[in-house]
């Protein structure tokens, strides 16, 4: 502990010319669970958390082990032995990590499954964290070399287990929601919501024309306020992760040097007009909605009546800053970084999250606010503009 409070303090006042900084930091010394003082001292020490935080590279990497993974029925970590695991959580959220990860590995040795906790000081490492089977499959052929019979050297890692530790498994969301209060995506997103009085199925809504938007989505019957909105076609969706939007953005520059080839736009053109952009998984991303509320037109000046709650009633294109696009645009949340039930559930969270912020009348027509649907940087002052555009009748919406 000592020697990275030493040298990394919060002002670096201590630190040595030759220190350079870590990429990744390993922290494998007593269980949270052991009951002496130094456990206190390595979990509970936020001073000694910001010292390993300011030690770390801009895309540092910690791993930490959590002890025994929980039961379906124990209680939430700060009630009981795992309480040192609810401090170091919370810590390692304070002092400034942006994403964080629990995962359990059942090869440790220890006669039962353990956990273990990964947390990136930049929140676009996600992308990595996410990559499907086959993407880490391939990063292991060429950064790992294989034994002389040209199998991997890896006895218990491939794109399989990776995939395993993306999802957290029910006992800790069962832990994590057994807090008090219960975080709300508690609520939200853990499992479907099947039941009447708080969904407004897809048999709620119809498409009709919209004046000069083309067509649009006007609810048939009433919807109160809070309503989840057709949550059981929600999954029926199409997603382009990260890293395949990486290549259709690579696709846009091939046409500019062949433009043979000018039909490939298409497809980045279908993202812009029916896409919903989000960070969720560490960089743009798109899901497009191949059911009826994908022609959900957009609601301008704050208008919307739909959305996901807390978030797209906050800025609309006419308030919205430009020049920055707020931080937090298009990530899970505001706020904590620990997220399991949500990290559990995430194609639901990702398709599955508008809602009724209004109480809605029959014939009413479902607005979004599309500010939601943009989480690139690069292009905000570009959307805005356009929404604007549309909005106040300058520019007119392209008909596809």
């Amino acid at each position: 502990l000592a020697w990275f409070m030493d040298r990394f303090t919060e002002d670096g006042s201590k630190k040595d010319a030759g220190d350079d900084p870590f990429d990744v930091i390993v922290m494998d010394a007593l269980d949270p669970q052991d009951n002496v003082p130094f456990a206190k001292a390595l979990y509970d020490n936020i001073d000694f958390l910001r010292a390993l935080y300011n030690s770390m590279t801009d895309n540092g990497v910690i791993v930490m082990q959590l002890g025994e993974s929980p039961a379906l029925t124990d209680p939430a970590d700060s009630f009981g032995i795992d309480e040192n695991r609810a401090v170091i959580t919370k810590l390692i959220d304070e002092v400034g990590f942006e994403s964080m990860h629990i995962y359990e590995e059942s090869h440790s040795g220890f006669g039962y499954p353990w956990s273990y906790l990964v947390a990136f000081k930049s929140y676009s490492n996600r992308v990595n964290w996410y990559l499907t089977e086959a993407e880490v499959e391939i990063h292991i052929h060429d950064r790992i070399l294989p034994d002389e019979e040209g199998k991997s050297t890896l006895k218990y890692f491939d794109g399989a287990t990776m995939a395993s530790y993306q999802v957290p498994h029910k006992g800790f969301e069962n832990v994590f929601c057994r807090q008090v209060p219960m975080p709300e995506e508690c609520i939200y997103f853990q499992g479907y919501r099947v039941r009447d009085d708080d969904n407004a199925p897809v048999t709620s809504f119809e498409l009709k024309p919209s004046g000069e938007k083309g067509f649009g989505v006007y609810a048939k019957v009433d919807i109160p306020a809070d309503y989840v909105l057709a949550q059981e076609e929600s999954w029926k969706y199409i997603k382009v992760s990260p890293t395949t939007f990486e290549v259709i953005e690579e696709m846009e520059e091939l046409v500019e040097t062949f433009p043979a080839a000018e039909e490939l736009n298409d497809i980045s053109v279908g993202l812009h007009w029916y896409g919903c952009q989000n960070r969720v998984h560490g960089a743009p991303e798109y899901v497009i909605d191949t059911g009826i509320m994908t022609f959900v037109n957009h609601g301008c000046d704050g208008s919307a009546n739909m959305g996901e709650i807390g978030v797209d009633d906050v800025v609309s294109e006419m308030t919205a800053d430009v020049a920055a696009m707020p931080r937090t645009h298009g990530r899970i949340s505001e706020g904590s970084i620990h997220h399991v039930a949500v990290d559990r559930h995430l194609n639901q969270f990702i398709s599955g999250g508008d809602y009724s912020m209004r109480d809605i009348k029959a014939g009413e027509e479902m607005l979004n606010n599309y500010l939601g649907f943009s989480s690139d940087a690069e292009n905000w002052e570009n959307y805005v503009k356009q929404l604007r555009g549309w909005c106040t009748g300058t520019t007119k919406k392209k008909e596809e």
